[in-house]
């Protein structure tokens, strides 16, 4: 690993990676890794400090903090994964989307229509998008986790999701024309509302019933700070 510059973020976490190699390894003599003691004695890094600088910082006035090459690759490693791996695992559930078409399927007439105009009121207004997707289940409708399985939820034993009625969730009838699109498509089969939490502040309603082995109808984001 021999970058022409150091980045930052590692620099930023070699203070607590420091005392965990001094924890693991038996040294000459003992890390001063504390925050306040690596700062006064080394100052941060700039952006373009490059890595045989830093590294020159770090043995020529401690030769014996470092008990290897081996030690001192490891730990800055473990910086790398420690600082992106966690980042990028919230990123990629924050950002991955619920499947609501199957490929090449069609929704009724009268779903598109009604997405066309209709939007769900929140902290950021969001259109209604069609919802088709095939469900071979029986018993109606499916539960909470056949649920996020169908809309490919990143991880459905753990999904928070919420089965709804209709006029529970729209008790000022403001979504009445997107619940009786519903209702007509699959004709007048009941009509379901899944409250399905992205994160804190995001959620998904779909209002949904089904006909002839499919799910149809329609879902918004809300964003509910």
């Amino acid at each position: 690993m021999t970058p022409h510059n150091f980045p930052s973020h590692l620099v930023r976490a070699i203070p607590r990676l420091l005392r965990r190699l001094e924890q693991r390894t038996t040294l000459s003599k003992p890390i001063q890794a504390s925050a306040t003691s690596w700062s006064s004695h080394y100052p941060a890094p700039s952006q373009t400090t490059s890595f045989s600088t830093l590294r020159a910082q770090l043995s020529s006035d401690k030769p014996s903090t470092m008990a290897s090459d081996e030690d001192y690759m490891a730990f800055l490693n473990k910086a790398n994964q420690d600082t992106t791996g966690g980042a990028a695992a919230a990123q990629g559930n924050g950002s991955a989307q619920f499947k609501a078409l199957d490929s090449g399927s069609q929704p009724p007439r009268v779903i598109s229509d009604v997405c066309a105009d209709a939007v769900y009121a929140s902290d950021a207004d969001e259109p209604f998008e069609p919802v088709s997707l095939k469900w071979n289940g029986e018993g109606g409708l499916p539960d909470e986790v056949e649920f996020a399985k169908l809309i490919q939820h990143w991880d459905p034993e753990k999904a928070d999701i919420e089965i709804m009625d209709p006029v529970d969730w729209d008790r000022n009838g403001q979504y009445a024309k997107v619940i009786d699109a519903v209702r007509e498509a699959t004709r007048g089969s009941d009509v379901r509302v899944y409250r399905v939490t992205r994160d804190h502040s995001r959620v998904e309603y779909w209002v949904v019933s089904s006909d002839k082995g499919t799910i149809v109808g329609a879902k918004a984001l809300a964003v509910e700070s």
